[in-house]
């Protein structure tokens, strides 16, 4: 049988619908316990995204093949009910997470734009006190104006201007000066665009992803602007295809913690066309003095993770 094309969607489809379940990939593969033999050890079965061509690394194993051949020998079907099961399979997926997000932007993403006027009083009312708070941070004069933060006199809040990917205003990230409460102006778009996303794109085809604003900041002092923040422990789909628009590598910078690890491991397995990297202190530790964020940080414990950013293979090994 001639070697066919298959989209990533569609090998990882199959492979769930004969009861293989994928334990991780790389850019190229999935890698599986092999169903061929008892092994449960080490997933060293591997399947080609383009193609779907299988083999076993194990060497008293060594099976190899097609996706035909598996759906063949894992399902006892014969050749023409492999073949039924192929064309519904190429009838009913969507083709690629690509083509699956670019359908979400075929309808042109709108912004409603965000009062530059309220953004200047924002930043023209900042005071000693809420600088003094930026400097608590470890956030100081340049980056202040460089990202032309504010503060809210009634909300006793500083603020951080939110932009589109292609650069409209769209709104204001508050946090409180006392205590951790939030308020953001309303109708965020947070689902559609990131913290910094505009000028990061610009910058570097690697993008450096964190979770907040200020660690965005942080990362941006300690000499890397190509960084963007998710605003949060989650991720859009939306979101997933500005990376996925934007970068050809990316650089994980999360929390530490488990929020943080899970939201890392979502970009890098719905990503893993891109080059993904980890940061990482010195290849062992995540951030230094059990450091919760990249916030906690100082310049150049920054540097050192991002220059030791460790590959998403040795990450999850």
């Amino acid at each position: 049988m001639l070697m066919e094309q298959y989209t990533s969607l569609q090998v990882r489809e199959v492979l769930e619908g004969i009861g293989i379940k994928v334990h991780h990939q790389s850019a190229t593969d999935f890698f599986c316990y092999c169903p061929f033999h008892n092994n449960v050890n080490t997933p060293s079965f591997a399947i080609s995204k383009m193609n779907g061509f299988y083999i076993c690394y194990n060497p008293s194993c060594d099976a190899r093949g097609s996706l035909e051949h598996l759906i063949s020998e894992i399902g006892n079907l014969g050749h023409f009910e492999v073949a039924k099961f192929i064309r519904k399979l190429r009838a009913n997926k969507v083709d690629t997470f690509d083509q699956d997000v670019e359908n979400i932007f075929a309808e042109k993403q709108t912004f409603v734009p965000f009062s530059q006027d309220v953004v200047d009083s924002l930043h023209n009312d900042l005071d000693e006190r809420s600088k003094q708070y930026f400097y608590s941070r470890n956030i100081f004069d340049e980056a202040i104006e460089h990202f032309y933060l504010g503060y809210s006199k009634k909300q006793d809040m500083v603020t951080v201007p939110l932009h589109s990917p292609d650069s409209m205003l769209v709104g204001i990230i508050g946090r409180s000066v006392e205590g951790k409460k939030f308020k953001n102006s309303d109708n965020l778009p947070r689902s559609l665009t990131m913290f910094n996303l505009h000028r990061a794109k610009k910058i570097s085809a690697t993008i450096i992803v964190c979770e907040s604003s200020f660690d965005a900041i942080r990362i941006h002092q300690a000499g890397y602007p190509n960084v963007i923040a998710t605003l949060g422990g989650g991720i859009s789909k939306e979101n997933l295809q500005n990376l996925n628009r934007y970068s050809s590598s990316i650089i994980i910078a999360t929390d530490a913690d488990q929020a943080g690890r899970k939201l890392g491991m979502e970009i890098a397995t719905k990503l893993s066309n891109k080059n993904i990297s980890w940061a990482s202190f010195d290849g062992n530790v995540i951030y230094p003095n059990d450091a919760k964020d990249v916030g906690d940080l100082t310049d150049q414990e920054i540097k050192s993770c991002i220059k030791n950013a460790i590959s998403h293979f040795e990450y999850i090994y």
